[in-house]
């Protein structure tokens, strides 16, 4: 039974993995990072889902093993694969939910103007945050904008 429950956790992580990573998840109540912000907002909703959706990938993969342990070993083995599993995709779930939620926040203060990306500078692409850093592609982040600069870092 135990095996059973991990597998279609496991393919329902997977589907909503990809259907949130795809930008085609429906604004919902039931599935998907649900907060104020993202029920509010089509845009949002895409966002967070979009970051969402490696977390939830990854953890309908540590649920598909669990399950596939569970039913090749014995107990008390399949016990501690299956526990493993759970609170490993729970964990990934959650983060990646987290980490939606919060890109979610990010972007809904870039639609009301709160948050503006920061000009470049030193022969950057204009509003490439990495620009900004001086490495192209190096940063990929307004979080981390100032975290590339090799000067505020002494080797």
């Amino acid at each position: 039974m135990l095996v059973v429950i991990l597998a279609v956790v496991a393919v329902s992580a997977v589907v909503l993995g990809i259907v949130g990573l795809a930008g085609r998840l429906p604004r919902n109540r039931w599935v998907g990072v649900r907060s104020e912000q993202t029920l509010s907002d089509d845009l949002l909703w895409r966002t967070a889902n979009r970051v969402a959706g490696p977390g939830l990938l990854a953890s309908g993969v540590i649920f598909g093993v669990g399950a596939a342990a569970t039913a090749v070993f014995d107990a008390p083995w399949a016990f501690v694969y299956a526990g493993i599993s759970l609170v490993g995709g729970v964990f990934l779930a959650g983060f990646g939910a987290l980490q939606g939620a919060r890109a979610a926040s990010i972007q809904a203060r870039i639609q009301t103007g709160q948050v503006t990306v920061a000009p470049a500078r030193d022969g950057g692409v204009e509003g490439d945050p990495a620009g900004s850093c001086g490495v192209t592609g190096g940063c990929g982040s307004c979080a981390l904008n100032g975290l590339c600069d090799s000067s505020a870092h002494p080797a």
